[in-house]
């Protein structure tokens, strides 16, 4: 991936993309240029993924992710991370799934790491879950976890496999 992406990234940023490209290897990300209305954003054309990071929190981008995802024709994410990523701010993904049927954007979602070490992106709730992994974004319809318990571990997990990314990537 081009340097250039991560001179104007904050750390947290630049942490939290690594955290989803290690899922989609082998794929070799190129910057996004242009006026997507996104944040930061990289493309992962094997995978037909976009992945767009920024600290801000709110939910500012639905518009943008939307109308990204139909003019590119891919699925696209965005990592809203705050600037202390799961230890003072919750991280949440919005993701905009690229259909036949019309575009399906599912927000607020929360990294779950799995007990067979996949990644997901489950919502609050028990409502629809996407996998991210080497076929790209795969909608999940049931929630990958069985109880409670294993709901707590997994969000637990990926949480401070975030934190211990971001402490790695500020200290150099």
């Amino acid at each position: 991936m081009s340097n250039m992406i991560y001179e104007t990234l904050p750390t947290a940023s630049v942490a939290l993309m690594h955290y989803v490209l290690a899922e989609l290897e082998p794929d070799e990300p190129d910057q996004l240029y242009g006026n997507t209305g996104l944040p930061a954003a990289v493309d992962f054309p094997v995978h037909d993924v976009i992945v767009s990071v920024t600290p801000v929190t709110a939910r500012l981008f639905d518009q943008a992710l939307l109308r990204c995802a139909a003019a590119r024709q891919r699925d696209v994410m965005l990592i809203r991370h705050g600037f202390h990523p799961e230890t003072i701010d919750p991280v949440r993904v919005d993701v905009v799934l690229h259909s036949v049927g019309g575009p399906l954007l599912l927000t607020d979602l929360s990294f779950f790491r799995h007990r067979d070490r996949s990644l997901h992106l489950v919502p609050d709730d028990a409502g629809r879950s996407v996998k991210i992994g080497d076929g790209g974004l795969e909608l999940g319809l049931r929630p990958p976890w069985d109880s409670a318990w294993d709901r707590a571990a997994g969000l637990e997990s990926a949480a401070a496999q975030i934190v211990l990314a971001c402490r790695r990537r500020n200290r150099g």
